[in-house]
């Protein structure tokens, strides 16, 4: 396996820099490429530089998540997610996530090819340039622990890298607190995903539930209207739930560390499909209540400082 590292991170003058709530304009999909994969590392502190050395190493940071992590200091968990669901920028200077800290990005194409109901990027036909993320939740990077996979994306509503749009965000997830999955090539993620359950983690998650909801009232649900509403000018109808599936005949390897397992499965298949399902009917997971839609076609991944302390995925709420 080529085990290198794509070493990211810039900061960079754009006029769509995030500085307040009201400025945002969008971003094109080059720009926020750059963030996420540029050769030009710049950052403003003793702590950043020492998070760059990791990936400059060619290394895998573990980012913790516990209590002083989230809590102990400013902005807190409760600011964060005030911030993520009401501010719509793609990218900051510095922004460390602390449900998903640790991550890998992907880049390539969203294509809705199948018929249905819904309008904006579910209808047949769609196709956009895409950036996503795959992560898990605290520390829990390896395959022999209770891994809780999320699956964050970008739909550009272009084809065009250079033209700024503003995209649609979205989050899926497998489990809450984790389970023992060997590959996240073999979960399922949803928009609205199961708890599980996790006694050592029991009173964080409670202080953690509300702490989200100083931003969103039902935190455990993330609807997919934004993706309704893309490059729409008339009537909006959105599922009420979205799958995210890795396509079942991807070549799959027995890599310990899950983006160890994306790194090596995209250089084994080229390129990684994702199917996108839908339904009404059920948010179970594993359910064959499901429609499929279309697919995520990824075809380059990285681990890289802009992915994991830049990149910015604005929550949708149920009122947006």
């Amino acid at each position: 396996m080529k085990s290198a590292l794509l070493i990211t991170t810039t900061l960079i003058s754009i006029s769509t820099w995030a500085t307040t709530k009201n400025d945002y304009l969008g971003s094109s999909y080059n720009q926020v490429l750059e963030v996420i994969s540029n050769s030009s590392p710049r950052v403003t502190t003793e702590k950043q530089n020492r998070e760059l050395e990791v990936y400059q190493k060619g290394q895998l940071p573990v980012y913790p998540m516990n209590a002083l992590t989230l809590f102990g200091s400013k902005p807190d968990l409760a600011q964060d997610a005030k911030r993520t669901t009401s501010e719509k920028f793609d990218y900051y200077d510095y922004l460390p996530k602390k449900l998903h800290p640790n991550g890998v990005c992907i880049v390539g194409e969203w294509e809705t090819t199948q018929k249905n109901d819904y309008s904006g990027y579910f209808k047949k036909g769609s196709k956009g340039l895409f950036i996503g993320r795959i992560s898990v939740t605290k520390e829990r990077v390896l395959k022999n622990e209770k891994r809780g996979f999320g699956f964050a994306g970008k739909i550009f509503p272009t084809l065009d890298p250079n033209e700024v749009v503003k995209p649609a965000n979205f989050f899926t997830v497998d489990v809450v607190l984790g389970e023992k999955t060997d590959r996240f090539l073999q979960t399922r993620l949803t928009n609205e995903p199961e708890t599980g359950f996790d006694f050592s983690a029991l009173g964080l998650a409670l202080r953690i539930v509300k702490a989200l909801k100083t931003g969103d009232d039902n935190p455990s649900f993330r609807p997919v209207t934004p993706i309704a509403k893309l490059s729409e000018t008339g009537r909006v109808k959105t599922p009420n739930w979205m799958r995210i599936a890795p396509a079942s005949w991807l070549k799959k390897n027995n890599q310990a560390d899950f983006r160890n397992e994306i790194l090596q499965a995209m250089d084994e298949n080229r390129e990684l499909i994702f199917n996108i399902d839908i339904s009404e009917e059920s948010k179970d997971r594993e359910g064959d209540l499901w429609q499929n839609i279309g697919h995520i076609t990824a075809k380059k991944a990285m681990v890289s400082f802009g992915c994991d302390r830049q990149l910015h995925f604005a929550h949708p709420k149920l009122v947006d």
